[in-house]
């Protein structure tokens, strides 16, 4: 019964995806046909070899969730470091409010962020969307980081004090070789938040600010099954390379012998 469920499972995930690596490369699918037909590679010819808006877009959204990962995950480093290491007032309602993003509807967020951004002249730019899509980002991380701080003893910290560890040193030795799997999951959820963010994209970026989804959205819209497919697998393809990139790298087992002294 369990492998029924799991191969069940496995089919429901598995069969949209392969469906829309179908779509790419054939130009015809229409009910009762199980699989599309007409082969064509009309998409891959036009729309990505030939296409510089394409290059554009996947830059943009690259060097835009690189920098979302990066912050992030140095804002959510610092955030649960506070509020594990120091009880201060008002730091649990502190903690509330820097989740309320995950739990806003986002077009309520965002129309709110498209009016800030407006009045700190951030519009139509690309600090204003890193900005939007860091924060959504920042309370995964914030979180990711608390739950890795929680289940750090204390007492290592208080030993290399004791042995004549500068703070640099704790940070560096003892600290970052522990948060290691976290920072490869927080980053990757930064990226992948920002790869695939649309809503707040358009608003902030005012369309001046060219991603992937942004290209891939008309086409979705006008019925466009072949390129948006396309598009499809290219998202696809990305997010499942981060993802397992970032497990792989967590998995690995941090060496941290003699790292007190080395």
């Amino acid at each position: 019964m369990k492998k029924f469920i799991l191969l069940i499972t496995t089919f429901i995930i598995l069969f949209p995806m392969v469906l829309v690596l179908l779509l790419s490369i054939f130009s015809y699918y229409r009910y009762p046909l199980l699989f599309p037909e007409k082969f064509t590679l009309e998409f891959w010819n036009n729309t990505v070899l030939g296409n510089s808006r394409f290059y554009i877009s996947v830059l943009s959204s690259v060097f835009i969730g690189v920098l979302n990962g990066i912050l992030a995950t140095l804002v959510g480093i610092m955030a649960a470091r506070a509020f594990t290491k120091y009880k201060f007032f008002g730091d649990r309602f502190i903690k509330i409010i820097s989740s309320l993003p995950l739990f806003i509807p986002s077009i309520a967020l965002f129309m709110g962020v498209h009016l800030m951004m407006i009045k700190l002249h951030l519009i139509n730019s690309f600090t204003g969307v890193i900005l939007a899509h860091m924060l959504v980002s920042v309370p995964y991380a914030t979180n990711i980081f608390i739950s890795f701080f929680k289940g750090i003893n204390p007492d290592i910290e208080n030993v290399a004090k004791t042995m004549g560890c500068s703070k640099a040193r704790i940070y560096s030795k003892i600290l970052l070789p522990l948060l290691a799997p976290g920072i490869y999951l927080s980053f990757s959820i930064g990226f992948l938040i920002s790869f695939s963010e649309y809503f707040s994209t358009v608003l902030i970026g005012g369309g001046k600010v060219q991603t992937l989804s942004l290209l891939l959205y008309p086409y979705i819209n006008s019925g466009d099954t072949v390129n948006a497919a396309g598009l499809g697998v290219i998202f696809i393809l990305v997010n499942i390379s981060v993802f397992f990139t970032a497990d792989l790298l967590s998995r690995k087992k941090n060496k941290i012998d003699n790292y007190l002294f080395e």
